[in-house]
């Protein structure tokens, strides 16, 4: 069973973070351009700490997002070994689709690398941002937009041309 919270941001305007947690730790993270409907339970403490988290990463403070317990449910083994790899950046860090997989040891899966990251339930705590095409700034982005990337980079130190 999931619960959920929602809060604004200013990653997006107007924008709000709908936030889903199960007993084992978050299990969504999703950027929504209206108010989402959730209950009005307050989060668990855990989960009031995370949203100070993510809401000082958004205010460009850098805040560190480790230890903060993720509930990544049924994925599959080498989706959860890429989350894992991006799980490990670092801020300032950017890899290419082809980078993550050789490093999730599977050095031909660039696509799949592509597949896994579109799939990524918590964006932000599990930094898909950081993932660029080997070209240039572009890649696919789970917020929808280029523009949120780079705002999200930006936040790192990183700009894309």
């Amino acid at each position: 069973m999931c619960s959920w919270t929602a809060f604004e941001t200013d990653l997006i305007r107007p924008g709000w973070i709908l936030l889903g947690w199960t007993r084992s730790g978050l299990s969504l993270l999703r950027l929504c351009p209206e108010r989402p409907e959730v209950g009005s339970t307050p989060p668990p403490a855990w989960v009031a700490e995370a949203i100070r988290r993510i809401q000082a990463f958004l205010a460009g403070s850098g805040h560190c997002m480790e230890g903060i317990p993720m509930d990544l449910g049924p994925v599959t083994p080498f989706h959860r070994q890429v989350l894992e790899v991006l799980r490990r950046t670092r801020q300032g860090q950017t890899l290419t689709y082809g980078e993550v997989a050789l490093l999730a040891g599977s050095p031909r899966a660039a696509r799949a690398v592509g597949q896994a990251v579109a799939r990524n339930p918590l964006p932000i705590l599990i930094p898909c941002h950081r993932v660029v095409a080997a070209q240039g700034p572009g890649g696919f982005s789970l917020f929808g937009s280029l523009e949120c990337k780079r705002r999200l980079l930006a936040l790192e130190g990183v700009h894309l041309a």
